[in-house]
């Protein structure tokens, strides 16, 4: 189901037909297609897939859902949703909520997270996007780097497990972004890590959390350092880089490999609902759609001139909107900042974006990796899980049933508006009751 909110916390069914976004798809796409095709350069299946999937979403022609509500018996329709990956904003925010908060919820424990950010030099972002084991070996290569920092800021032994003992280890989900914030193809990894390292508890069967003392810009630069020379030799490994091209790299004094942690919420800096609040938030940012459609316009033009695509840019962006290679920047009243098109560049760069089929989108390290012996212990403190642990702690042995499995990772899409909203969606605008689905067409 697909829902928006209004100012007067109401909700209303989407009319995506009434977006810029689906003005350009539905105009260009057939046309976009066709000059590929005479280029010799088709789409992927995959590609144009997304785009025809989402002119269909939330649409009643392509079917709907019937509810009611049982109070007065208002009748309300709501279109189907397409579950896009990379175009769709509306499946793609959902995603988002979704992600944000499984992890927050079941996952990830009240420690202290800090938000790491790595790039790296453009000779190398072609390979990242188009070699999933590429992306791989660079996650590997970072969060061991930065386990390696923890344990030493923590003040444990890491490297090898001590004897019948696991090393200590972090907990980590990464993220990986193929998009910059100009609708440019921009390959990097965003990584949500514990400030510190999980160890299991000799005597008793526990873990216990180390804190990571505060980092300095020193330690960023060990980690940038050590990441620059395995991954550069990594890909010279894999004949990716000849033995003098990696040489030149491992020379340069700007290395183009950029590493940033300025982002921590801890609990001990808010009461505990702001703590987990800003946790949300940040998984949200990292999980977050590749464009937002509130920054997206289209200018029709009359006579032979073609429509223009202005896509606005973040603040903080709009005044380093200078140099070479870049979109044209409209110089008219009001527009600085903003990234001019043409409708076949805005699908050219929207293509460009679409994450690849069967491919995960995040993943998890360290103590939250599924067969890690540490992850049901870990997760068991997560703020979502503790009242799973009550109810079988006051379960009897004789009335004890193995629960019944459910995938803690779907949550009701209402149940998501509400967490973001702050208002729950399925109910009457009329008379507030209880709305109720009835059929299905």
């Amino acid at each position: 189901m697909a829902w928006r909110q209004t100012s007067r916390q109401r909700y209303v069914r989407r009319r995506p037909e009434q977006t810029p976004l689906y003005a350009i798809s539905s105009k260009h796409l057939e046309s976009w297609l066709a000059d590929h095709d005479a280029h010799g350069q088709p789409i992927g299946q995959n590609v144009e897939a997304e785009f025809r999937r989402y002119l269909a979403c939330g649409l009643l022609c392509f079917g709907f859902a019937r509810a009611r509500c049982g109070r007065c018996g208002q009748g309300f329709l709501v279109a189907f949703s397409c579950k896009g990956r990379g175009v769709c904003p509306s499946c793609t925010g959902r995603r988002m909520a979704q992600t944000a908060a499984h992890l927050a919820d079941h996952v990830i424990p009240p420690v202290p997270v800090r938000q790491w950010v790595i790039s790296v030099p453009k000779r190398l972002r072609g390979v990242l996007a188009d070699r999933p084991q590429a992306m791989t070996a660079l996650s590997r290569i970072f969060l061991d780097e930065i386990e390696r920092l923890l344990c030493d800021a923590a003040g444990v032994a890491g490297g090898s497990a001590a004897a019948g003992q696991a090393r200590p280890r972090l907990g980590a989900v990464s993220f990986q972004h193929r998009f910059g914030s100009m609708l440019n193809r921009h390959v990097h990894l965003h990584a949500c890590v514990t400030d510190g390292v999980f160890e299991r508890v000799a005597a008793a069967d526990d873990v216990r959390f180390h804190a990571a003392r505060p980092l300095s810009p020193a330690d960023l630069a060990i980690v940038t350092r050590r990441v620059r020379r395995r991954f550069v030799r990594w890909f010279c490994r894999q004949k990716f880089l000849s033995r003098e091209a990696t040489a030149d790299m491992l020379a340069w004094q700007h290395s183009g490999f950029s590493c940033d942690a300025s982002v921590r919420i801890s609990p001990s800096d808010h009461d505990v609902p702001a703590y987990f609040q800003s946790l949300e938030h940040l998984l949200r940012y990292c999980a977050r759609p590749a464009f937002a459609l509130e920054r997206l316009s289209v200018v029709a033009r009359r006579g032979d001139r073609a429509d223009r695509v202005y896509y606005a840019l973040p603040r903080h962006k709009r005044g380093v909107w200078v140099g070479p290679g870049r979109a044209r920047k409209s110089t008219g009243p009001g527009m600085s900042g903003v990234v001019d098109l043409s409708p076949f560049e805005f699908l050219d760069r929207l293509a460009a974006l679409i994450p690849p089929p069967r491919k995960h989108r995040h993943r998890y390290h360290g103590v939250f990796a599924p067969n890690h012996p540490l992850r049901p212990a870990v997760t068991a403190m997560a703020i979502g899980n503790l009242g799973n642990q009550r109810a079988a702690a006051d379960r009897t042995d004789s009335t004890a049933e193995k629960p019944c499995s459910h995938d803690t990772s779907r949550i009701a899409w209402a149940k998501l508006l509400a967490r973001v909203g702050e208002a729950f969606p399925l109910a009457c605008p009329n008379c507030g009751g209880d709305i109720g689905l009835i059929s299905f067409i």
